[in-house]
């Protein structure tokens, strides 16, 4: 891993569905020399994939965090977000389809896991997804880094149509595209910051964001950066804003992309 295997890894996670030409660009490299770093990246254990991660509430669903001591883990098909912390945390995506199951369904893993350390239920409205919209994620679920004409095949939705879908999708925050990696092995650091007032920290956090989710006022901002310094100076510029922001360094991570298929579209 050097400089340059670095920030590939993180353009990725500002744009998983960046295509390969636009990303040797962006880096000042030829497009053999990207596939070539691409494919070590793979053959080294450290690019692991894509995933698609759909924001719950555009599937008619709630979701809110939860974060327990990690002397134990919990999985089920309604967790579809997973960051394991240093800071002796694991911090939980749960889904419910009403507030009435999310709060029974984060009841259930406290029986498991012992008292939340965190819990936050963002202020949030459901919004139905259209079918067009459906099929076209289906299709994505299944190759996060497919082309628009690749969808278009899959599901016979004329290629502009997917094209002009996918924008407005992306733009509302429907949906995302994260690269899998190895955190340890990449030898980046991944953070996130938890915030009653997001936009407080979004400014300080800006450059070095690669997820965030909020109900526009609290949230979480997930943080990919180069090394424990660049760490220090993001996090002591974010609480400088927001003093009682709580920071959590992750060294592994889940993103569920089966969200459709638990939603039963």
């Amino acid at each position: 891993m050097d400089e340059i295997d670095k920030r590939i890894l993180y353009l990725l996670f500002k744009d998983g569905r960046m295509a390969q030409r636009k990303l040797a660009e962006e880096l000042g490299l030829t497009p053999p020399t990207l596939s070539y770093r691409l494919k070590k990246l793979e053959d080294d254990g450290i690019l692991r994939g894509f995933t698609l991660f759909i924001n719950p509430s555009f599937l008619s669903m709630y979701f809110g965090f939860a974060a327990f001591i990690n002397q134990r883990d919990y999985d089920s098909d309604w967790i579809f977000l997973k960051f394991k912390c240093v800071e002796w945390l694991n911090v939980y995506g749960v889904t419910g389809r009403s507030l009435r199951e999310l709060d029974e369904r984060i009841g259930k893993m406290s029986d498991v896991l012992g008292e939340t350390r965190l819990k936050y239920i963002p202020e949030q409205v459901p919004i139905e997804v259209k079918p067009l919209d459906i099929s076209i994620l289906n299709a994505l679920s299944k190759n996060p880094r497919a082309s628009e004409s690749e969808i278009s095949q899959e599901t016979g939705i004329p290629s502009k149509t997917v094209s002009k879908r996918l924008r407005i999708l992306s733009k509302r925050g429907t949906f995302s595209v994260f690269p899998l990696i190895d955190v340890a092995k990449s030898g980046l650091i991944m953070f996130s910051m938890f915030s009653r007032e997001l936009k407080r920290v979004t400014g300080p956090l800006e450059q070095c964001t690669i997820f965030r989710i909020t109900d526009g006022r609290a949230g979480i901002n997930v943080c990919l950066v180069e090394n424990m310094l660049q760490t220090r100076n993001y996090v002591n510029s974010a609480r400088f804003q927001d003093p009682d922001a709580e920071v959590m360094i992750i060294y592994d991570y889940y993103l569920d992309s089966d969200l459709l298929e638990v939603t039963g579209n």
